[in-house]
């Protein structure tokens, strides 16, 4: 049995397709656990499509999904949008977020409720244990459920939004019973940790970033259909990472 951990595939269908076939996902197996850490639209023209292979495979009990930033912004668009107001144009514009409300509004209703309630549904953060190590996975920092004092720390915003630095303890703040040995996470483009890296060679793909206290996993997908941006798409892969032998696979 294994653990893997994919995050950011942001309308990647056909890379994230493929990866799941090099690391011989089954979701009908209990084989394997998958975890799935957000932001799986906006940028990528096959966004709302991503968005309900990803709802498909929640389905089974081995595929386990977060809430990322960008879920985050659709469902205040939904919600804009049920009250005839404008949706946010940052999320519209800067973030890609048209790609994704241009199919949307294609759907039917039925099916744009069924997204709307499996959005809501998603988690900020999950644990996972794997030979004998505890993780939390997030989408950007650690999530407590806002319990006293830990609000301060890990809010909702801070789970979606944080910029986490390159040896930051995300645990430094949290005195719970739990002694967590690192934090997975999407969100910020493991090329941020690379350019932080002396003599980095910033023209290499990005690859997995594994620092003291955290895994992160975001590769850059999201200008995989952006050969404009130059570095960065020239960067980008979407990775898997399988947690039980931390080996790294990668798609282009």
């Amino acid at each position: 049995m294994s653990t893997y951990v994919i995050s950011d595939i942001h309308g990647a269908l056909e890379q994230f397709m493929i990866l799941l076939s090099t690391i011989g996902f089954d979701q009908g197996s209990r084989d394997d656990e998958l975890y799935l850490l957000g932001d799986y639209g906006d940028w990528g023209i096959h966004s709302i499509e991503t968005m309900g292979y990803v709802m498909d495979l929640d389905s089974s009990p081995n595929v386990h999904c977060l809430l990322g930033n960008h879920e985050d912004m659709f469902i205040e668009a939904i919600e804009a949008d049920r009250n005839m107001e404008f949706p946010n144009l940052v999320w519209y514009q800067i973030n890609k977020g048209y790609t994704t409300w241009e199919d949307y509004e294609k759907l039917s209703q039925k099916n744009k409720d069924a997204l709307y309630d499996w959005l809501k549904s998603l988690e900020l953060a999950v644990d996972i244990k794997v030979k004998g190590k505890l993780y939390m996975a997030a989408h950007a920092y650690p999530y407590f459920g806002n319990r006293g004092k830990l609000g301060r720390y890990y809010t909702k915003n801070e789970a979606l939004w944080h910029r986490i630095r390159r040896r930051e303890d995300p645990f430094a703040n949290y005195h719970g019973k739990k002694r967590y040995d690192g934090l997975i996470i999407g969100h910020t483009p493991t090329s941020y940790f690379r350019a932080l890296r002396d003599g980095a060679d910033r023209d290499e793909f990005n690859t997995v970033f594994f620092g003291e206290k955290i895994i992160a996993i975001d590769c850059g997908a999201k200008v995989l259909e952006y050969p404009e941006i130059g570095r960065e798409y020239k960067q980008a892969r979407l990775a898997a990472l399988r947690l039980d032998d931390e080996k790294c696979f990668y798609v282009r």
